[in-house]
């Protein structure tokens, strides 16, 4: 028999170490409720204390079950620590072979993969001890991430005085404005994120990460026209983030981004690039945002804004006021806070107010209904939003569970969608039912799988995002099913004029734009050979002139060619053709070079080359 207690607002004398112990021995989706209140207790204990007098509720669940097998008893537990967190390359590739002999592992009973689920969301098994606290408070701590297509990023820790590794703790990825000068005004700027976000953090139990944006240290003369700097790619937030939670115990469901000035618009695009990697976001001092389409990808992500109306830094504060009203006609889940004295700053004397706003906002990990709408924003969306994954960059994606064993999709520009299952979703016990457009796509049982949760929580860098099972549905070619997808996404023409494009956006735009200022080819849409199994609206692009020593030269394209795919993307009809592909090439392409395959019919016969694409230097100054 175990006693489960459950406390609110109240810690007691009950010391840290005792209530992680008793949050570890919590097991079952049913008692989370309890482990969260109980982790909450360690984090905040004066509000606790305040609040003795007002709430003590103790609520006894009196659970019947075996005791908890020590680690070394659990094979799954131990199978999950090798797999997901291994010590070195050899242990990496044993577990990596333990997962794929064991046949069993491939389909697992409901309660075997709660097992799972449950040493999947226990985490790391250790986490470095806390640095020793100087006046009651932990040091700062510095580290320095290496970042893909990017200059290593210094990054700035600040950890609740409280901080113990044996919890999950929150997160608040704090950007600081710019673009940065210099190197050293990047880290000035992460210092002062610091400082603003540092008291309400403490108070609050939540670690503070403050990275200094040197990727987007402005690389050469400054004019009204021309702000020549690269963005802080989600990419590179991503490596930083993996390696704040390589250091410390952060709830992956409870990392929110912020910033101040171009932070705050780094915090929404990567919140509409990626929905599913932050509980909340909270732009400060913003240029907001008009564009619908885009904004539409923030469905699952509350969004709470502090502005002054007084801001001149921006365009004009229409901006962040039509961010504020798209998603209210949107019905998301926004605050949106605007002081008529204020102006272009941090408003650190609110961020107690945001913090309890945030501490019942954890992030939404398998939403009922996930929307990824394509836009033409500078920050790409990601192919992958929540538990759908389209085969194309351009896709258009509307996935509900209308059912216990049911899911619609409404799908255009894309040839297939990759669909990620869970118990949460549907009830994997019975046959799932999957439309596509109206068209039935599958009908059948899935098994559950640690193999695909184990491996795809791997390749995230998240093990919380858990996969049951997949399934990938084709996109049909009927003319209805076209209908409906082209109905539906007509459903979303914006409602609200788009306003002029932010300074940061237009700035970094004529950046990229610099550097890759034409493909050096043209052509016009065509329709594909017969013998080309397309997607529904797929067209080539006839190739009518090439420059040589163009960037797609080296692919050999002639006039006359028909070109089916780049990197893998096929065209669609009313996409833009080439004028439609530069836009995504500088948005996707990095200084470093990459590998793209060009896919052409020529004399009747499919060919294929691989080319390397890259951004060219700024212009000299």
């Amino acid at each position: 028999m175990r006693i489960y207690c459950w406390i609110d607002h109240c810690r007691s004398s009950i010391r840290s170490w005792q209530f992680v112990a008793l949050r570890q021995s919590i097991r079952g989706s049913t008692k989370q409720l309890i482990r969260r209140s109980i982790e909450q207790s360690i984090r905040n204990p004066q509000s606790a204390i305040r609040n003795v007098g007002i709430s003590v509720l103790i609520a006894l669940v009196v659970v019947h079950a075996q005791p908890q097998q020590p680690a070394a008893d659990d094979p799954l537990g131990a199978l999950v620590q090798r797999y997901l967190w291994p010590a070195s390359d050899s242990d990496r590739v044993a577990a990596e072979a333990a997962l794929s002999a064991d046949s069993s592992l491939a389909a697992m009973s409901r309660e075997r993969f709660h097992d799972l689920e449950e040493a999947m969301r226990r985490g790391r098994a250790a986490y470095p001890p806390p640095p020793a606290r100087v006046n009651d408070r932990v040091p700062i701590a510095e580290l320095t991430v290496d970042v893909p297509a990017g200059p290593p990023v210094p990054v700035l820790v600040q950890l609740p005085s409280r901080y113990d590794p044996r919890a999950d703790w929150p997160l608040m990825f704090a950007m600081h404005g710019g673009p940065p000068a210099s190197a050293t005004q990047a880290r000035s700027g992460a210092e002062r994120m610091i400082r603003v976000w540092a008291d309400a953090a403490e108070e609050a139990g939540w670690i503070v990460a403050a990275p200094a944006l040197t990727p987007s240290v402005v690389m050469g003369a400054r004019t009204e026209q021309r702000l020549p700097y690269e963005l802080f790619h989600p990419e590179q937030a991503r490596a930083v983030i993996d390696a704040l939670r390589t250091r410390y115990r952060i709830n992956p469901d409870r990392m929110v981004s912020t910033g101040i000035s171009l932070g705050s618009n780094y915090s929404i695009a990567f919140a509409t690039a990626h929905p599913d990697w932050f509980s909340a976001i909270v732009p400060v001092s913003t240029e907001g945002d008009s564009r619908e389409l885009l904004l539409r990808n923030l469905k699952a992500v509350p969004i709470y804004i502090l502005e002054g109306s007084q801001d001149k830094n921006i365009r004009a504060i229409t901006g962040p006021r039509a961010l504020r009203d798209i998603l209210t006609s949107f019905n998301y889940d926004v605050t949106y806070r605007e002081f008529g004295d204020r102006a272009h700053e941090g408003f650190q004397e609110h961020y107690g107010d945001v913090l309890r706003w945030l501490e019942t906002r954890p992030r939404q990990v398998y939403p009922r209904e996930v929307l990824r709408v394509p836009n033409a924003a500078i920050t790409p969306i990601g192919r992958r939003v929540h538990w759908i994954e389209p085969d194309t960059r351009q896709a258009f994606v509307h996935a509900i569970v209308s059912g216990p064993s049911q899911i619609d999709i409404t799908a255009r520009w894309a040839r297939t969608v990759r669909v990620y299952l869970h118990d949460r979703l549907v009830n994997l016990d019975r046959p799932i039912d999957i439309r596509v457009n109206g068209v039935q796509a599958f009908n059948g049982r899935v098994s559950r799988s640690a193999v695909t949760a184990l491996r795809h929580a791997r390749s995230r860098g998240d093990e919380r995002l858990i996969d049951a099972a997949e399934v990938v549905v084709s996109v049909p070619a009927t003319a209805d099913a076209i209908a409906i997808a082209e109905r539906a996404f007509t459903d979303l023409t914006p409602a609200h004029a788009e306003g002029t494009l932010s300074f940061w956006e237009m700035y970094a735009t004529r950046a990229l734009e610099e550097r890759l200022p034409t493909l050096g080819f043209d052509g016009v849409e065509a329709a594909l050979p017969s013998d080309v199994k397309a997607a529904p609206e797929q067209v080539a692009v006839r190739i009518q002139r090439v420059t040589p020593g163009s960037p797609l030269s080296a692919a050999g394209l002639k006039p006359g060619d028909l070109l089916l795919e780049l990197g893998g993307e096929p065209f669609f009809r009313g996409r833009g053709a080439v004028t439609g592909l530069h836009q995504r090439l500088i948005r996707e392409l990095r200084a470093a070079p990459a590998p793209y395959t060009v896919v052409i019919w020529r004399d009747g016969k499919r060919v294929e080359s691989t080319i390397q694409l890259r951004l060219g230097p700024y212009i000299a100054d």
